[in-house]
Formats: structure tokens, C-alpha cells, sequence
């Protein structure tokens, strides 16, 4: 009798894991012409039908609006912002009233940049042409240099930063007030994780470890990551010092089966958490290229 108590205390206090499993992905529609090599995706919490996205490396500063399945689509300019390699972008408070637009100056592929940027501009319901950040900081690792493609933000405010390594998952953490009320010329990230990524995906080509985009759920108790052939779920707050020495496949993350798509580095939950959209760099041929969708269920 006591074994089972004790065994109900423990099942109790335990923390609680998503029980759906995700569906096979379906496309859903095209992204325009102008979103030629989408490596950013965000998709708005308070605007119904409201997804953005970014291109690659060698566009202007700026970032696109448009439905869920691509229709809609128009360019928005943020007055001032010269990127060096924009490569991801999401969603996250401005305020208890306000969302605000996150996109990330982070791309270094010769890991020789001293600093990176964030560039975070309030969501509107109806964009201008043109925008003014609310907020721009300039961003260093602690431990010198890095290559990375994945930006997430959680529901505290706190910003996320994954790099892109097929030999360890690194995640580094920029607080609120860092971006918020910054007073320094260069903000130092925090380092959250330091895997070897062969523990967590010991089967695992060395391609499809190299992280291409992020998302955190909108509760925070999960977050995407993105590679060139599949997604692993987190099924971790990372505002909770998470131990990954504990984690166990299947229960703590989880492998995503996509419908792969060629150069794929966009993803996202939808608002619900249950859903999420992904995309590709890449068109194939003369057909622009795909938006698809995943349901947990």
C-alpha cells in the first residue's frame, strides 16, 4: 500500500509531457516570389491568420507579412538596419499588452563576427512600409565566436540563441532586460546548454544535427529545433535550468518526421502549441517554394 502511494506521489509530481503525436505534414500553400530564400519564420498570437518571415543573407534590412498560407504578402522596411546575415526570427512580449517582432543579425559561417545583433520591432495589426525598431542590441558569446541560425523567445521575455554545430547543441540566453533596458555597447549572451549532440541522436547523420531554426512553444514548456532533414521536439522549459544529463528520447525529446524539404530553415508553433508550420529556402524548379503544416493530435 505504501509502494503505491508513493509511486502516485512521484507520478503527480512529475512533469507533465505532451501525450499527441504529430501527423503527417501537408502543404498548405506558397510563399511569394519575393520571399526567395525564407530562413525566418514567426507566426502572431494576437493577429489571426498573421505569419512573417525573413530572407538569407544579401537582402535589405527588412521582413514580410502575410497569411498563413503566403497570400497577402508585403515587404516592411526597418528604418536604419543594414544585416550582415539575418537568419531567424520570432515572437515574444514587448509588454503584458504588446508583442513585438524578433529578428536576429546572428549568421557567421567563418565564426569571426565580434558582435551579432537583435533587432525588435512592436507588431502592428497594420504595418507601414517603413518601421522604426523599438529596440536594437548588440550581442557577443562568452565564449568567443559562433555560427548560428535559430532565435526563440519565451513567454518571460527571455531571448534564445541555438547554434548551428553537428557536434554539440549549444544554447545561449539573452535576458529581458538585457534587450529591454540596455545601457551597454555589447550585451554578453548566457550559456544555457552545452550537449554532445551524439548523446541526445547517436544515430544521427552529422547534417541533420546542424540546428537551422527554433521556436518555443507559446506556454514555454516545449521548443523546436529545425535541421536539414528533420525537427526535435524539446519537451523542456528552458527558463527551468534544465539538466540534460536526466533527459530521456521519448520522454524529455522527440524526433519530428517532416515531408523533407530541400535547404528547410523556417519553423514554427502555431498559437495553440499543437500545430506548427515549416518552410524552405528553396524552390524547386519554376514553383515557389512550400508552406507546410503539422498537427499534434
Amino acid at each position: 500500500m505504501l509502494e503505491t502511494i508513493l509511486l502516485l506521489l512521484t507520478l503527480l509530481q512529475a512533469p507533465a509531457r505532451t501525450t499527441c503525436t504529430w501527423g503527417t505534414a501537408s502543404e498548405i500553400g506558397l510563399l511569394d516570389a519575393s520571399v526567395n530564400e525564407s530562413s525566418g519564420m514567426a507566426i502572431s498570437r494576437r493577429i489571426p491568420n498573421r505569419t512573417y518571415r525573413i530572407n538569407d543573407s544579401g537582402d535589405t534590412g527588412r521582413f514580410f507579412v502575410m497569411d498563413l498560407k503566403g497570400g497577402g504578402t508585403k515587404s516592411v522596411t526597418i528604418s536604419g538596419f543594414k544585416p550582415n546575415d539575418t537568419e531567424d526570427m520570432a515572437l515574444g512580449p514587448c509588454s503584458d499588452s504588446t508583442d513585438c517582432v524578433f529578428i536576429a543579425d546572428i549568421g557567421d559561417n567563418a565564426r569571426r563576427r565580434g558582435s551579432i545583433e537583435l533587432v525588435v520591432v512592436e507588431e502592428r495589426a497594420d504595418f507601414p512600409a517603413q518601421v522604426e525598431a523599438a529596440y536594437r542590441v548588440r550581442l557577443r558569446y562568452p565564449d568567443g565566436p559562433h555560427d548560428a541560425e535559430a532565435l526563440g523567445v519565451h513567454p518571460d521575455g527571455s531571448v534564445y540563441i541555438t547554434t548551428k554545430d553537428s557536434r554539440r547543441l549549444q544554447i545561449y540566453k539573452l535576458k529581458r532586460e538585457q534587450w529591454h533596458s540596455s545601457k551597454k555597447s555589447v550585451e554578453t549572451l548566457e550559456t544555457v546548454l552545452d550537449v554532445d549532440w551524439t548523446t541526445l541522436r547517436p544515430k544521427a547523420l552529422a547534417f541533420t544535427r546542424q540546428v537551422t531554426a527554433m521556436d518555443i512553444a507559446p506556454n514555454g514548456k516545449s521548443f523546436l529545433l529545425l535541421n536539414y532533414s528533420d525537427a526535435v521536439e524539446f519537451l523542456v522549459d528552458l527558463s527551468a535550468n534544465p539538466d540534460p544529463s536526466k533527459w530521456k528520447d521519448g520522454v524529455d525529446y522527440r524526433a519530428i518526421n517532416l515531408t523533407t524539404l530541400e535547404q528547410e530553415e523556417a519553423i514554427a508553433y502555431l498559437p495553440d502549441g499543437r500545430s506548427l508550420l515549416y518552410d524552405t529556402e528553396r524552390a524547386l524548379s519554376a514553383r515557389p517554394a512550400r508552406i507546410m503544416r503539422m498537427d499534434c493530435r
